[in-house]
């Protein structure tokens, strides 16, 4: 399909609120006339929305973004935009290694992406950079409604705020995405009966920290608030809570965790370390007690809570004991889902002028021995799952002929934890029960029960 505009692939990196700007720049480009297509490789327009949050991510965003000139080089593509993270804090980086890049968009402009791509579409220039200033985004809440969403049917992202206040060494996300800013509340409620008059079951909530909202734009935190709102929109069955930040977890969020049967007991806190030495030098403004009561809190108040949590292993400064004292604390059973990022050294946060820097070959061995530990006890509890029966919300087909289903339970979010695969072949989108027959380490087999 042809239009005077022509078509638009896609490829979106990073995260879950990196996807939703996708989705949101795809719709607008399809509102705008702009044809979306799946086929990248023949498209007139492909985007690479990036990812610049670690080095890693930044060197695969630069490999897809060469690989996509390589083709407009052959003449299979016409042109090449780079949008999303990379823009605004690694212009230089993208000048250098990815120079044939027709047109930057900054994060912070992805709403100006339509008009871009039509001043390309008219220029006539295939190697036209066109240079986006990034505005001051402090004010700006920018809307998600009328994506155009790349995630199954069943399921979406709902995304909450924009930014970051808090003043973590290692993270350089306040200077890409600008301070904290709330969304409406109105503005979500309709963006969530939208989602879910799109087929929506489950809403995953994201931002930078969720239990931030509502302090910069109603004086007070009021996830919980938002929270039960959403839980009154038709349609919508499971509410899922991404990104909780450890020091801002209030008591009326732990009471509606535990009394709102739409939200999974489920929440998202990356905790970064169990270590106080390494939270004071990681600017957490938490230590180990706090951390510790927190969770017993929630534990207590929220039956079968299913708690996921992220860290960073290498931090400078991270002496043996400290990092033992973290393995011991998996050990401990705390965390139902752990997951580690080794330490990156960027050169654009503050962790970047700390003493006591790891040789890598350290922090690799370390990242090892955390994934190793977090595996063992996430083994255990699927296998403690046998027998027992649980809800889950089916995906699709599997690549298992002898259980032709995939499904997640209460306890997996998409993407980063665990699958079920169901012996009978169900639809997907479907929330049923089924009973575990079998544990496979990561993945459950079941039943329909």
């Amino acid at each position: 399909m042809k239009t005077a505009l022509g078509t638009v692939a896609f490829i979106s990196l990073g995260c879950p609120k990196n996807l939703i700007d996708s989705e949101s720049m795809l719709g607008q480009i399809a509102a705008q006339g702009f044809v979306v297509t799946p086929d990248y490789e023949h498209a007139d327009v492909v985007v690479i929305n990036t990812c610049g949050f670690l080095d890693a991510s930044r060197m695969e965003s630069l490999e897809h973004i060469n690989r996509m000139v390589e083709l407009k080089q052959r003449g299979d593509v016409k042109r090449v935009v780079v949008a999303g993270c990379m823009v605004g804090n690694y212009r230089p980086m993208l000048d250098q290694q990815a120079p044939g890049a027709d047109a930057l968009v900054s994060v912070n402009d992805r709403m100006r992406l339509a008009d871009v791509l039509k001043e390309l579409s008219s220029s006539g220039e295939l190697a036209r950079r066109v240079a986006i200033s990034d505005p001051d985004a402090r004010g700006t809440v920018y809307d998600d409604r009328a994506r155009l969403r790349m995630t199954p049917r069943h399921y979406a992202y709902l995304r909450i705020s924009e930014g970051c206040d808090h003043k973590c060494a290692f993270c350089t996300i306040p200077s890409i995405r600008g301070r904290f800013r709330s969304k409406p509340r109105a503005q979500i409620i309709e963006e969530a009966a939208e989602l879910a008059q799109d087929g929506a079951r489950e809403l995953i909530i994201v931002a930078q920290d969720s239990t931030y909202y509502g302090l910069d734009s109603e004086g007070r935190k009021s996830l919980h608030e938002l929270l039960a709102e959403l839980a009154k929109v038709k349609g919508i069955d499971w509410i899922r809570l991404m990104y909780a930040y450890p020091t801002q977890v209030t008591d009326e969020l732990i009471e509606l965790l535990a009394d709102e049967p739409k939200l999974l007991g489920y929440i998202d806190m990356p905790l970064q370390h169990i270590s106080s030495p390494v939270l004071a030098r990681m600017r957490r403004g938490s230590t180990r007690d706090t951390s510790l009561r927190l969770i017993e809190k929630l534990r207590t108040r929220v039956p079968g809570l299913t708690l996921r949590s992220t860290f960073i292993v290498g931090f400078p400064g991270e002496t043996d004991e400290q990092f033992d004292e973290l393995l011991d604390f998996i050990r401990q059973g705390h965390i139902d889902r752990a997951g580690a990022f080794p330490f990156s050294d960027e050169d654009k946060a503050a962790s970047f002028v700390l003493d006591g820097k790891l040789p890598q070959d350290v922090i690799a061995a370390r990242h090892a021995a955390f994934m190793e530990v977090a595996r063992e006890d996430l083994f255990k509890r699927n296998a403690a799952l046998v027998g027992k029966t649980i809800d889950v919300l089916t995906e699709g087909e599997s690549q298992d002929p002898k259980y032709p289903t995939e499904a997640r339970s209460r306890a997996d979010a998409p993407e980063i934890d665990c699958t079920v695969r169901l012996k009978q072949r169900v639809a997907p989108g479907e929330i049923l029960q089924v009973r575990v027959s079998r544990s496979l380490g990561y993945d459950l087999l079941a039943d329909r029960a």
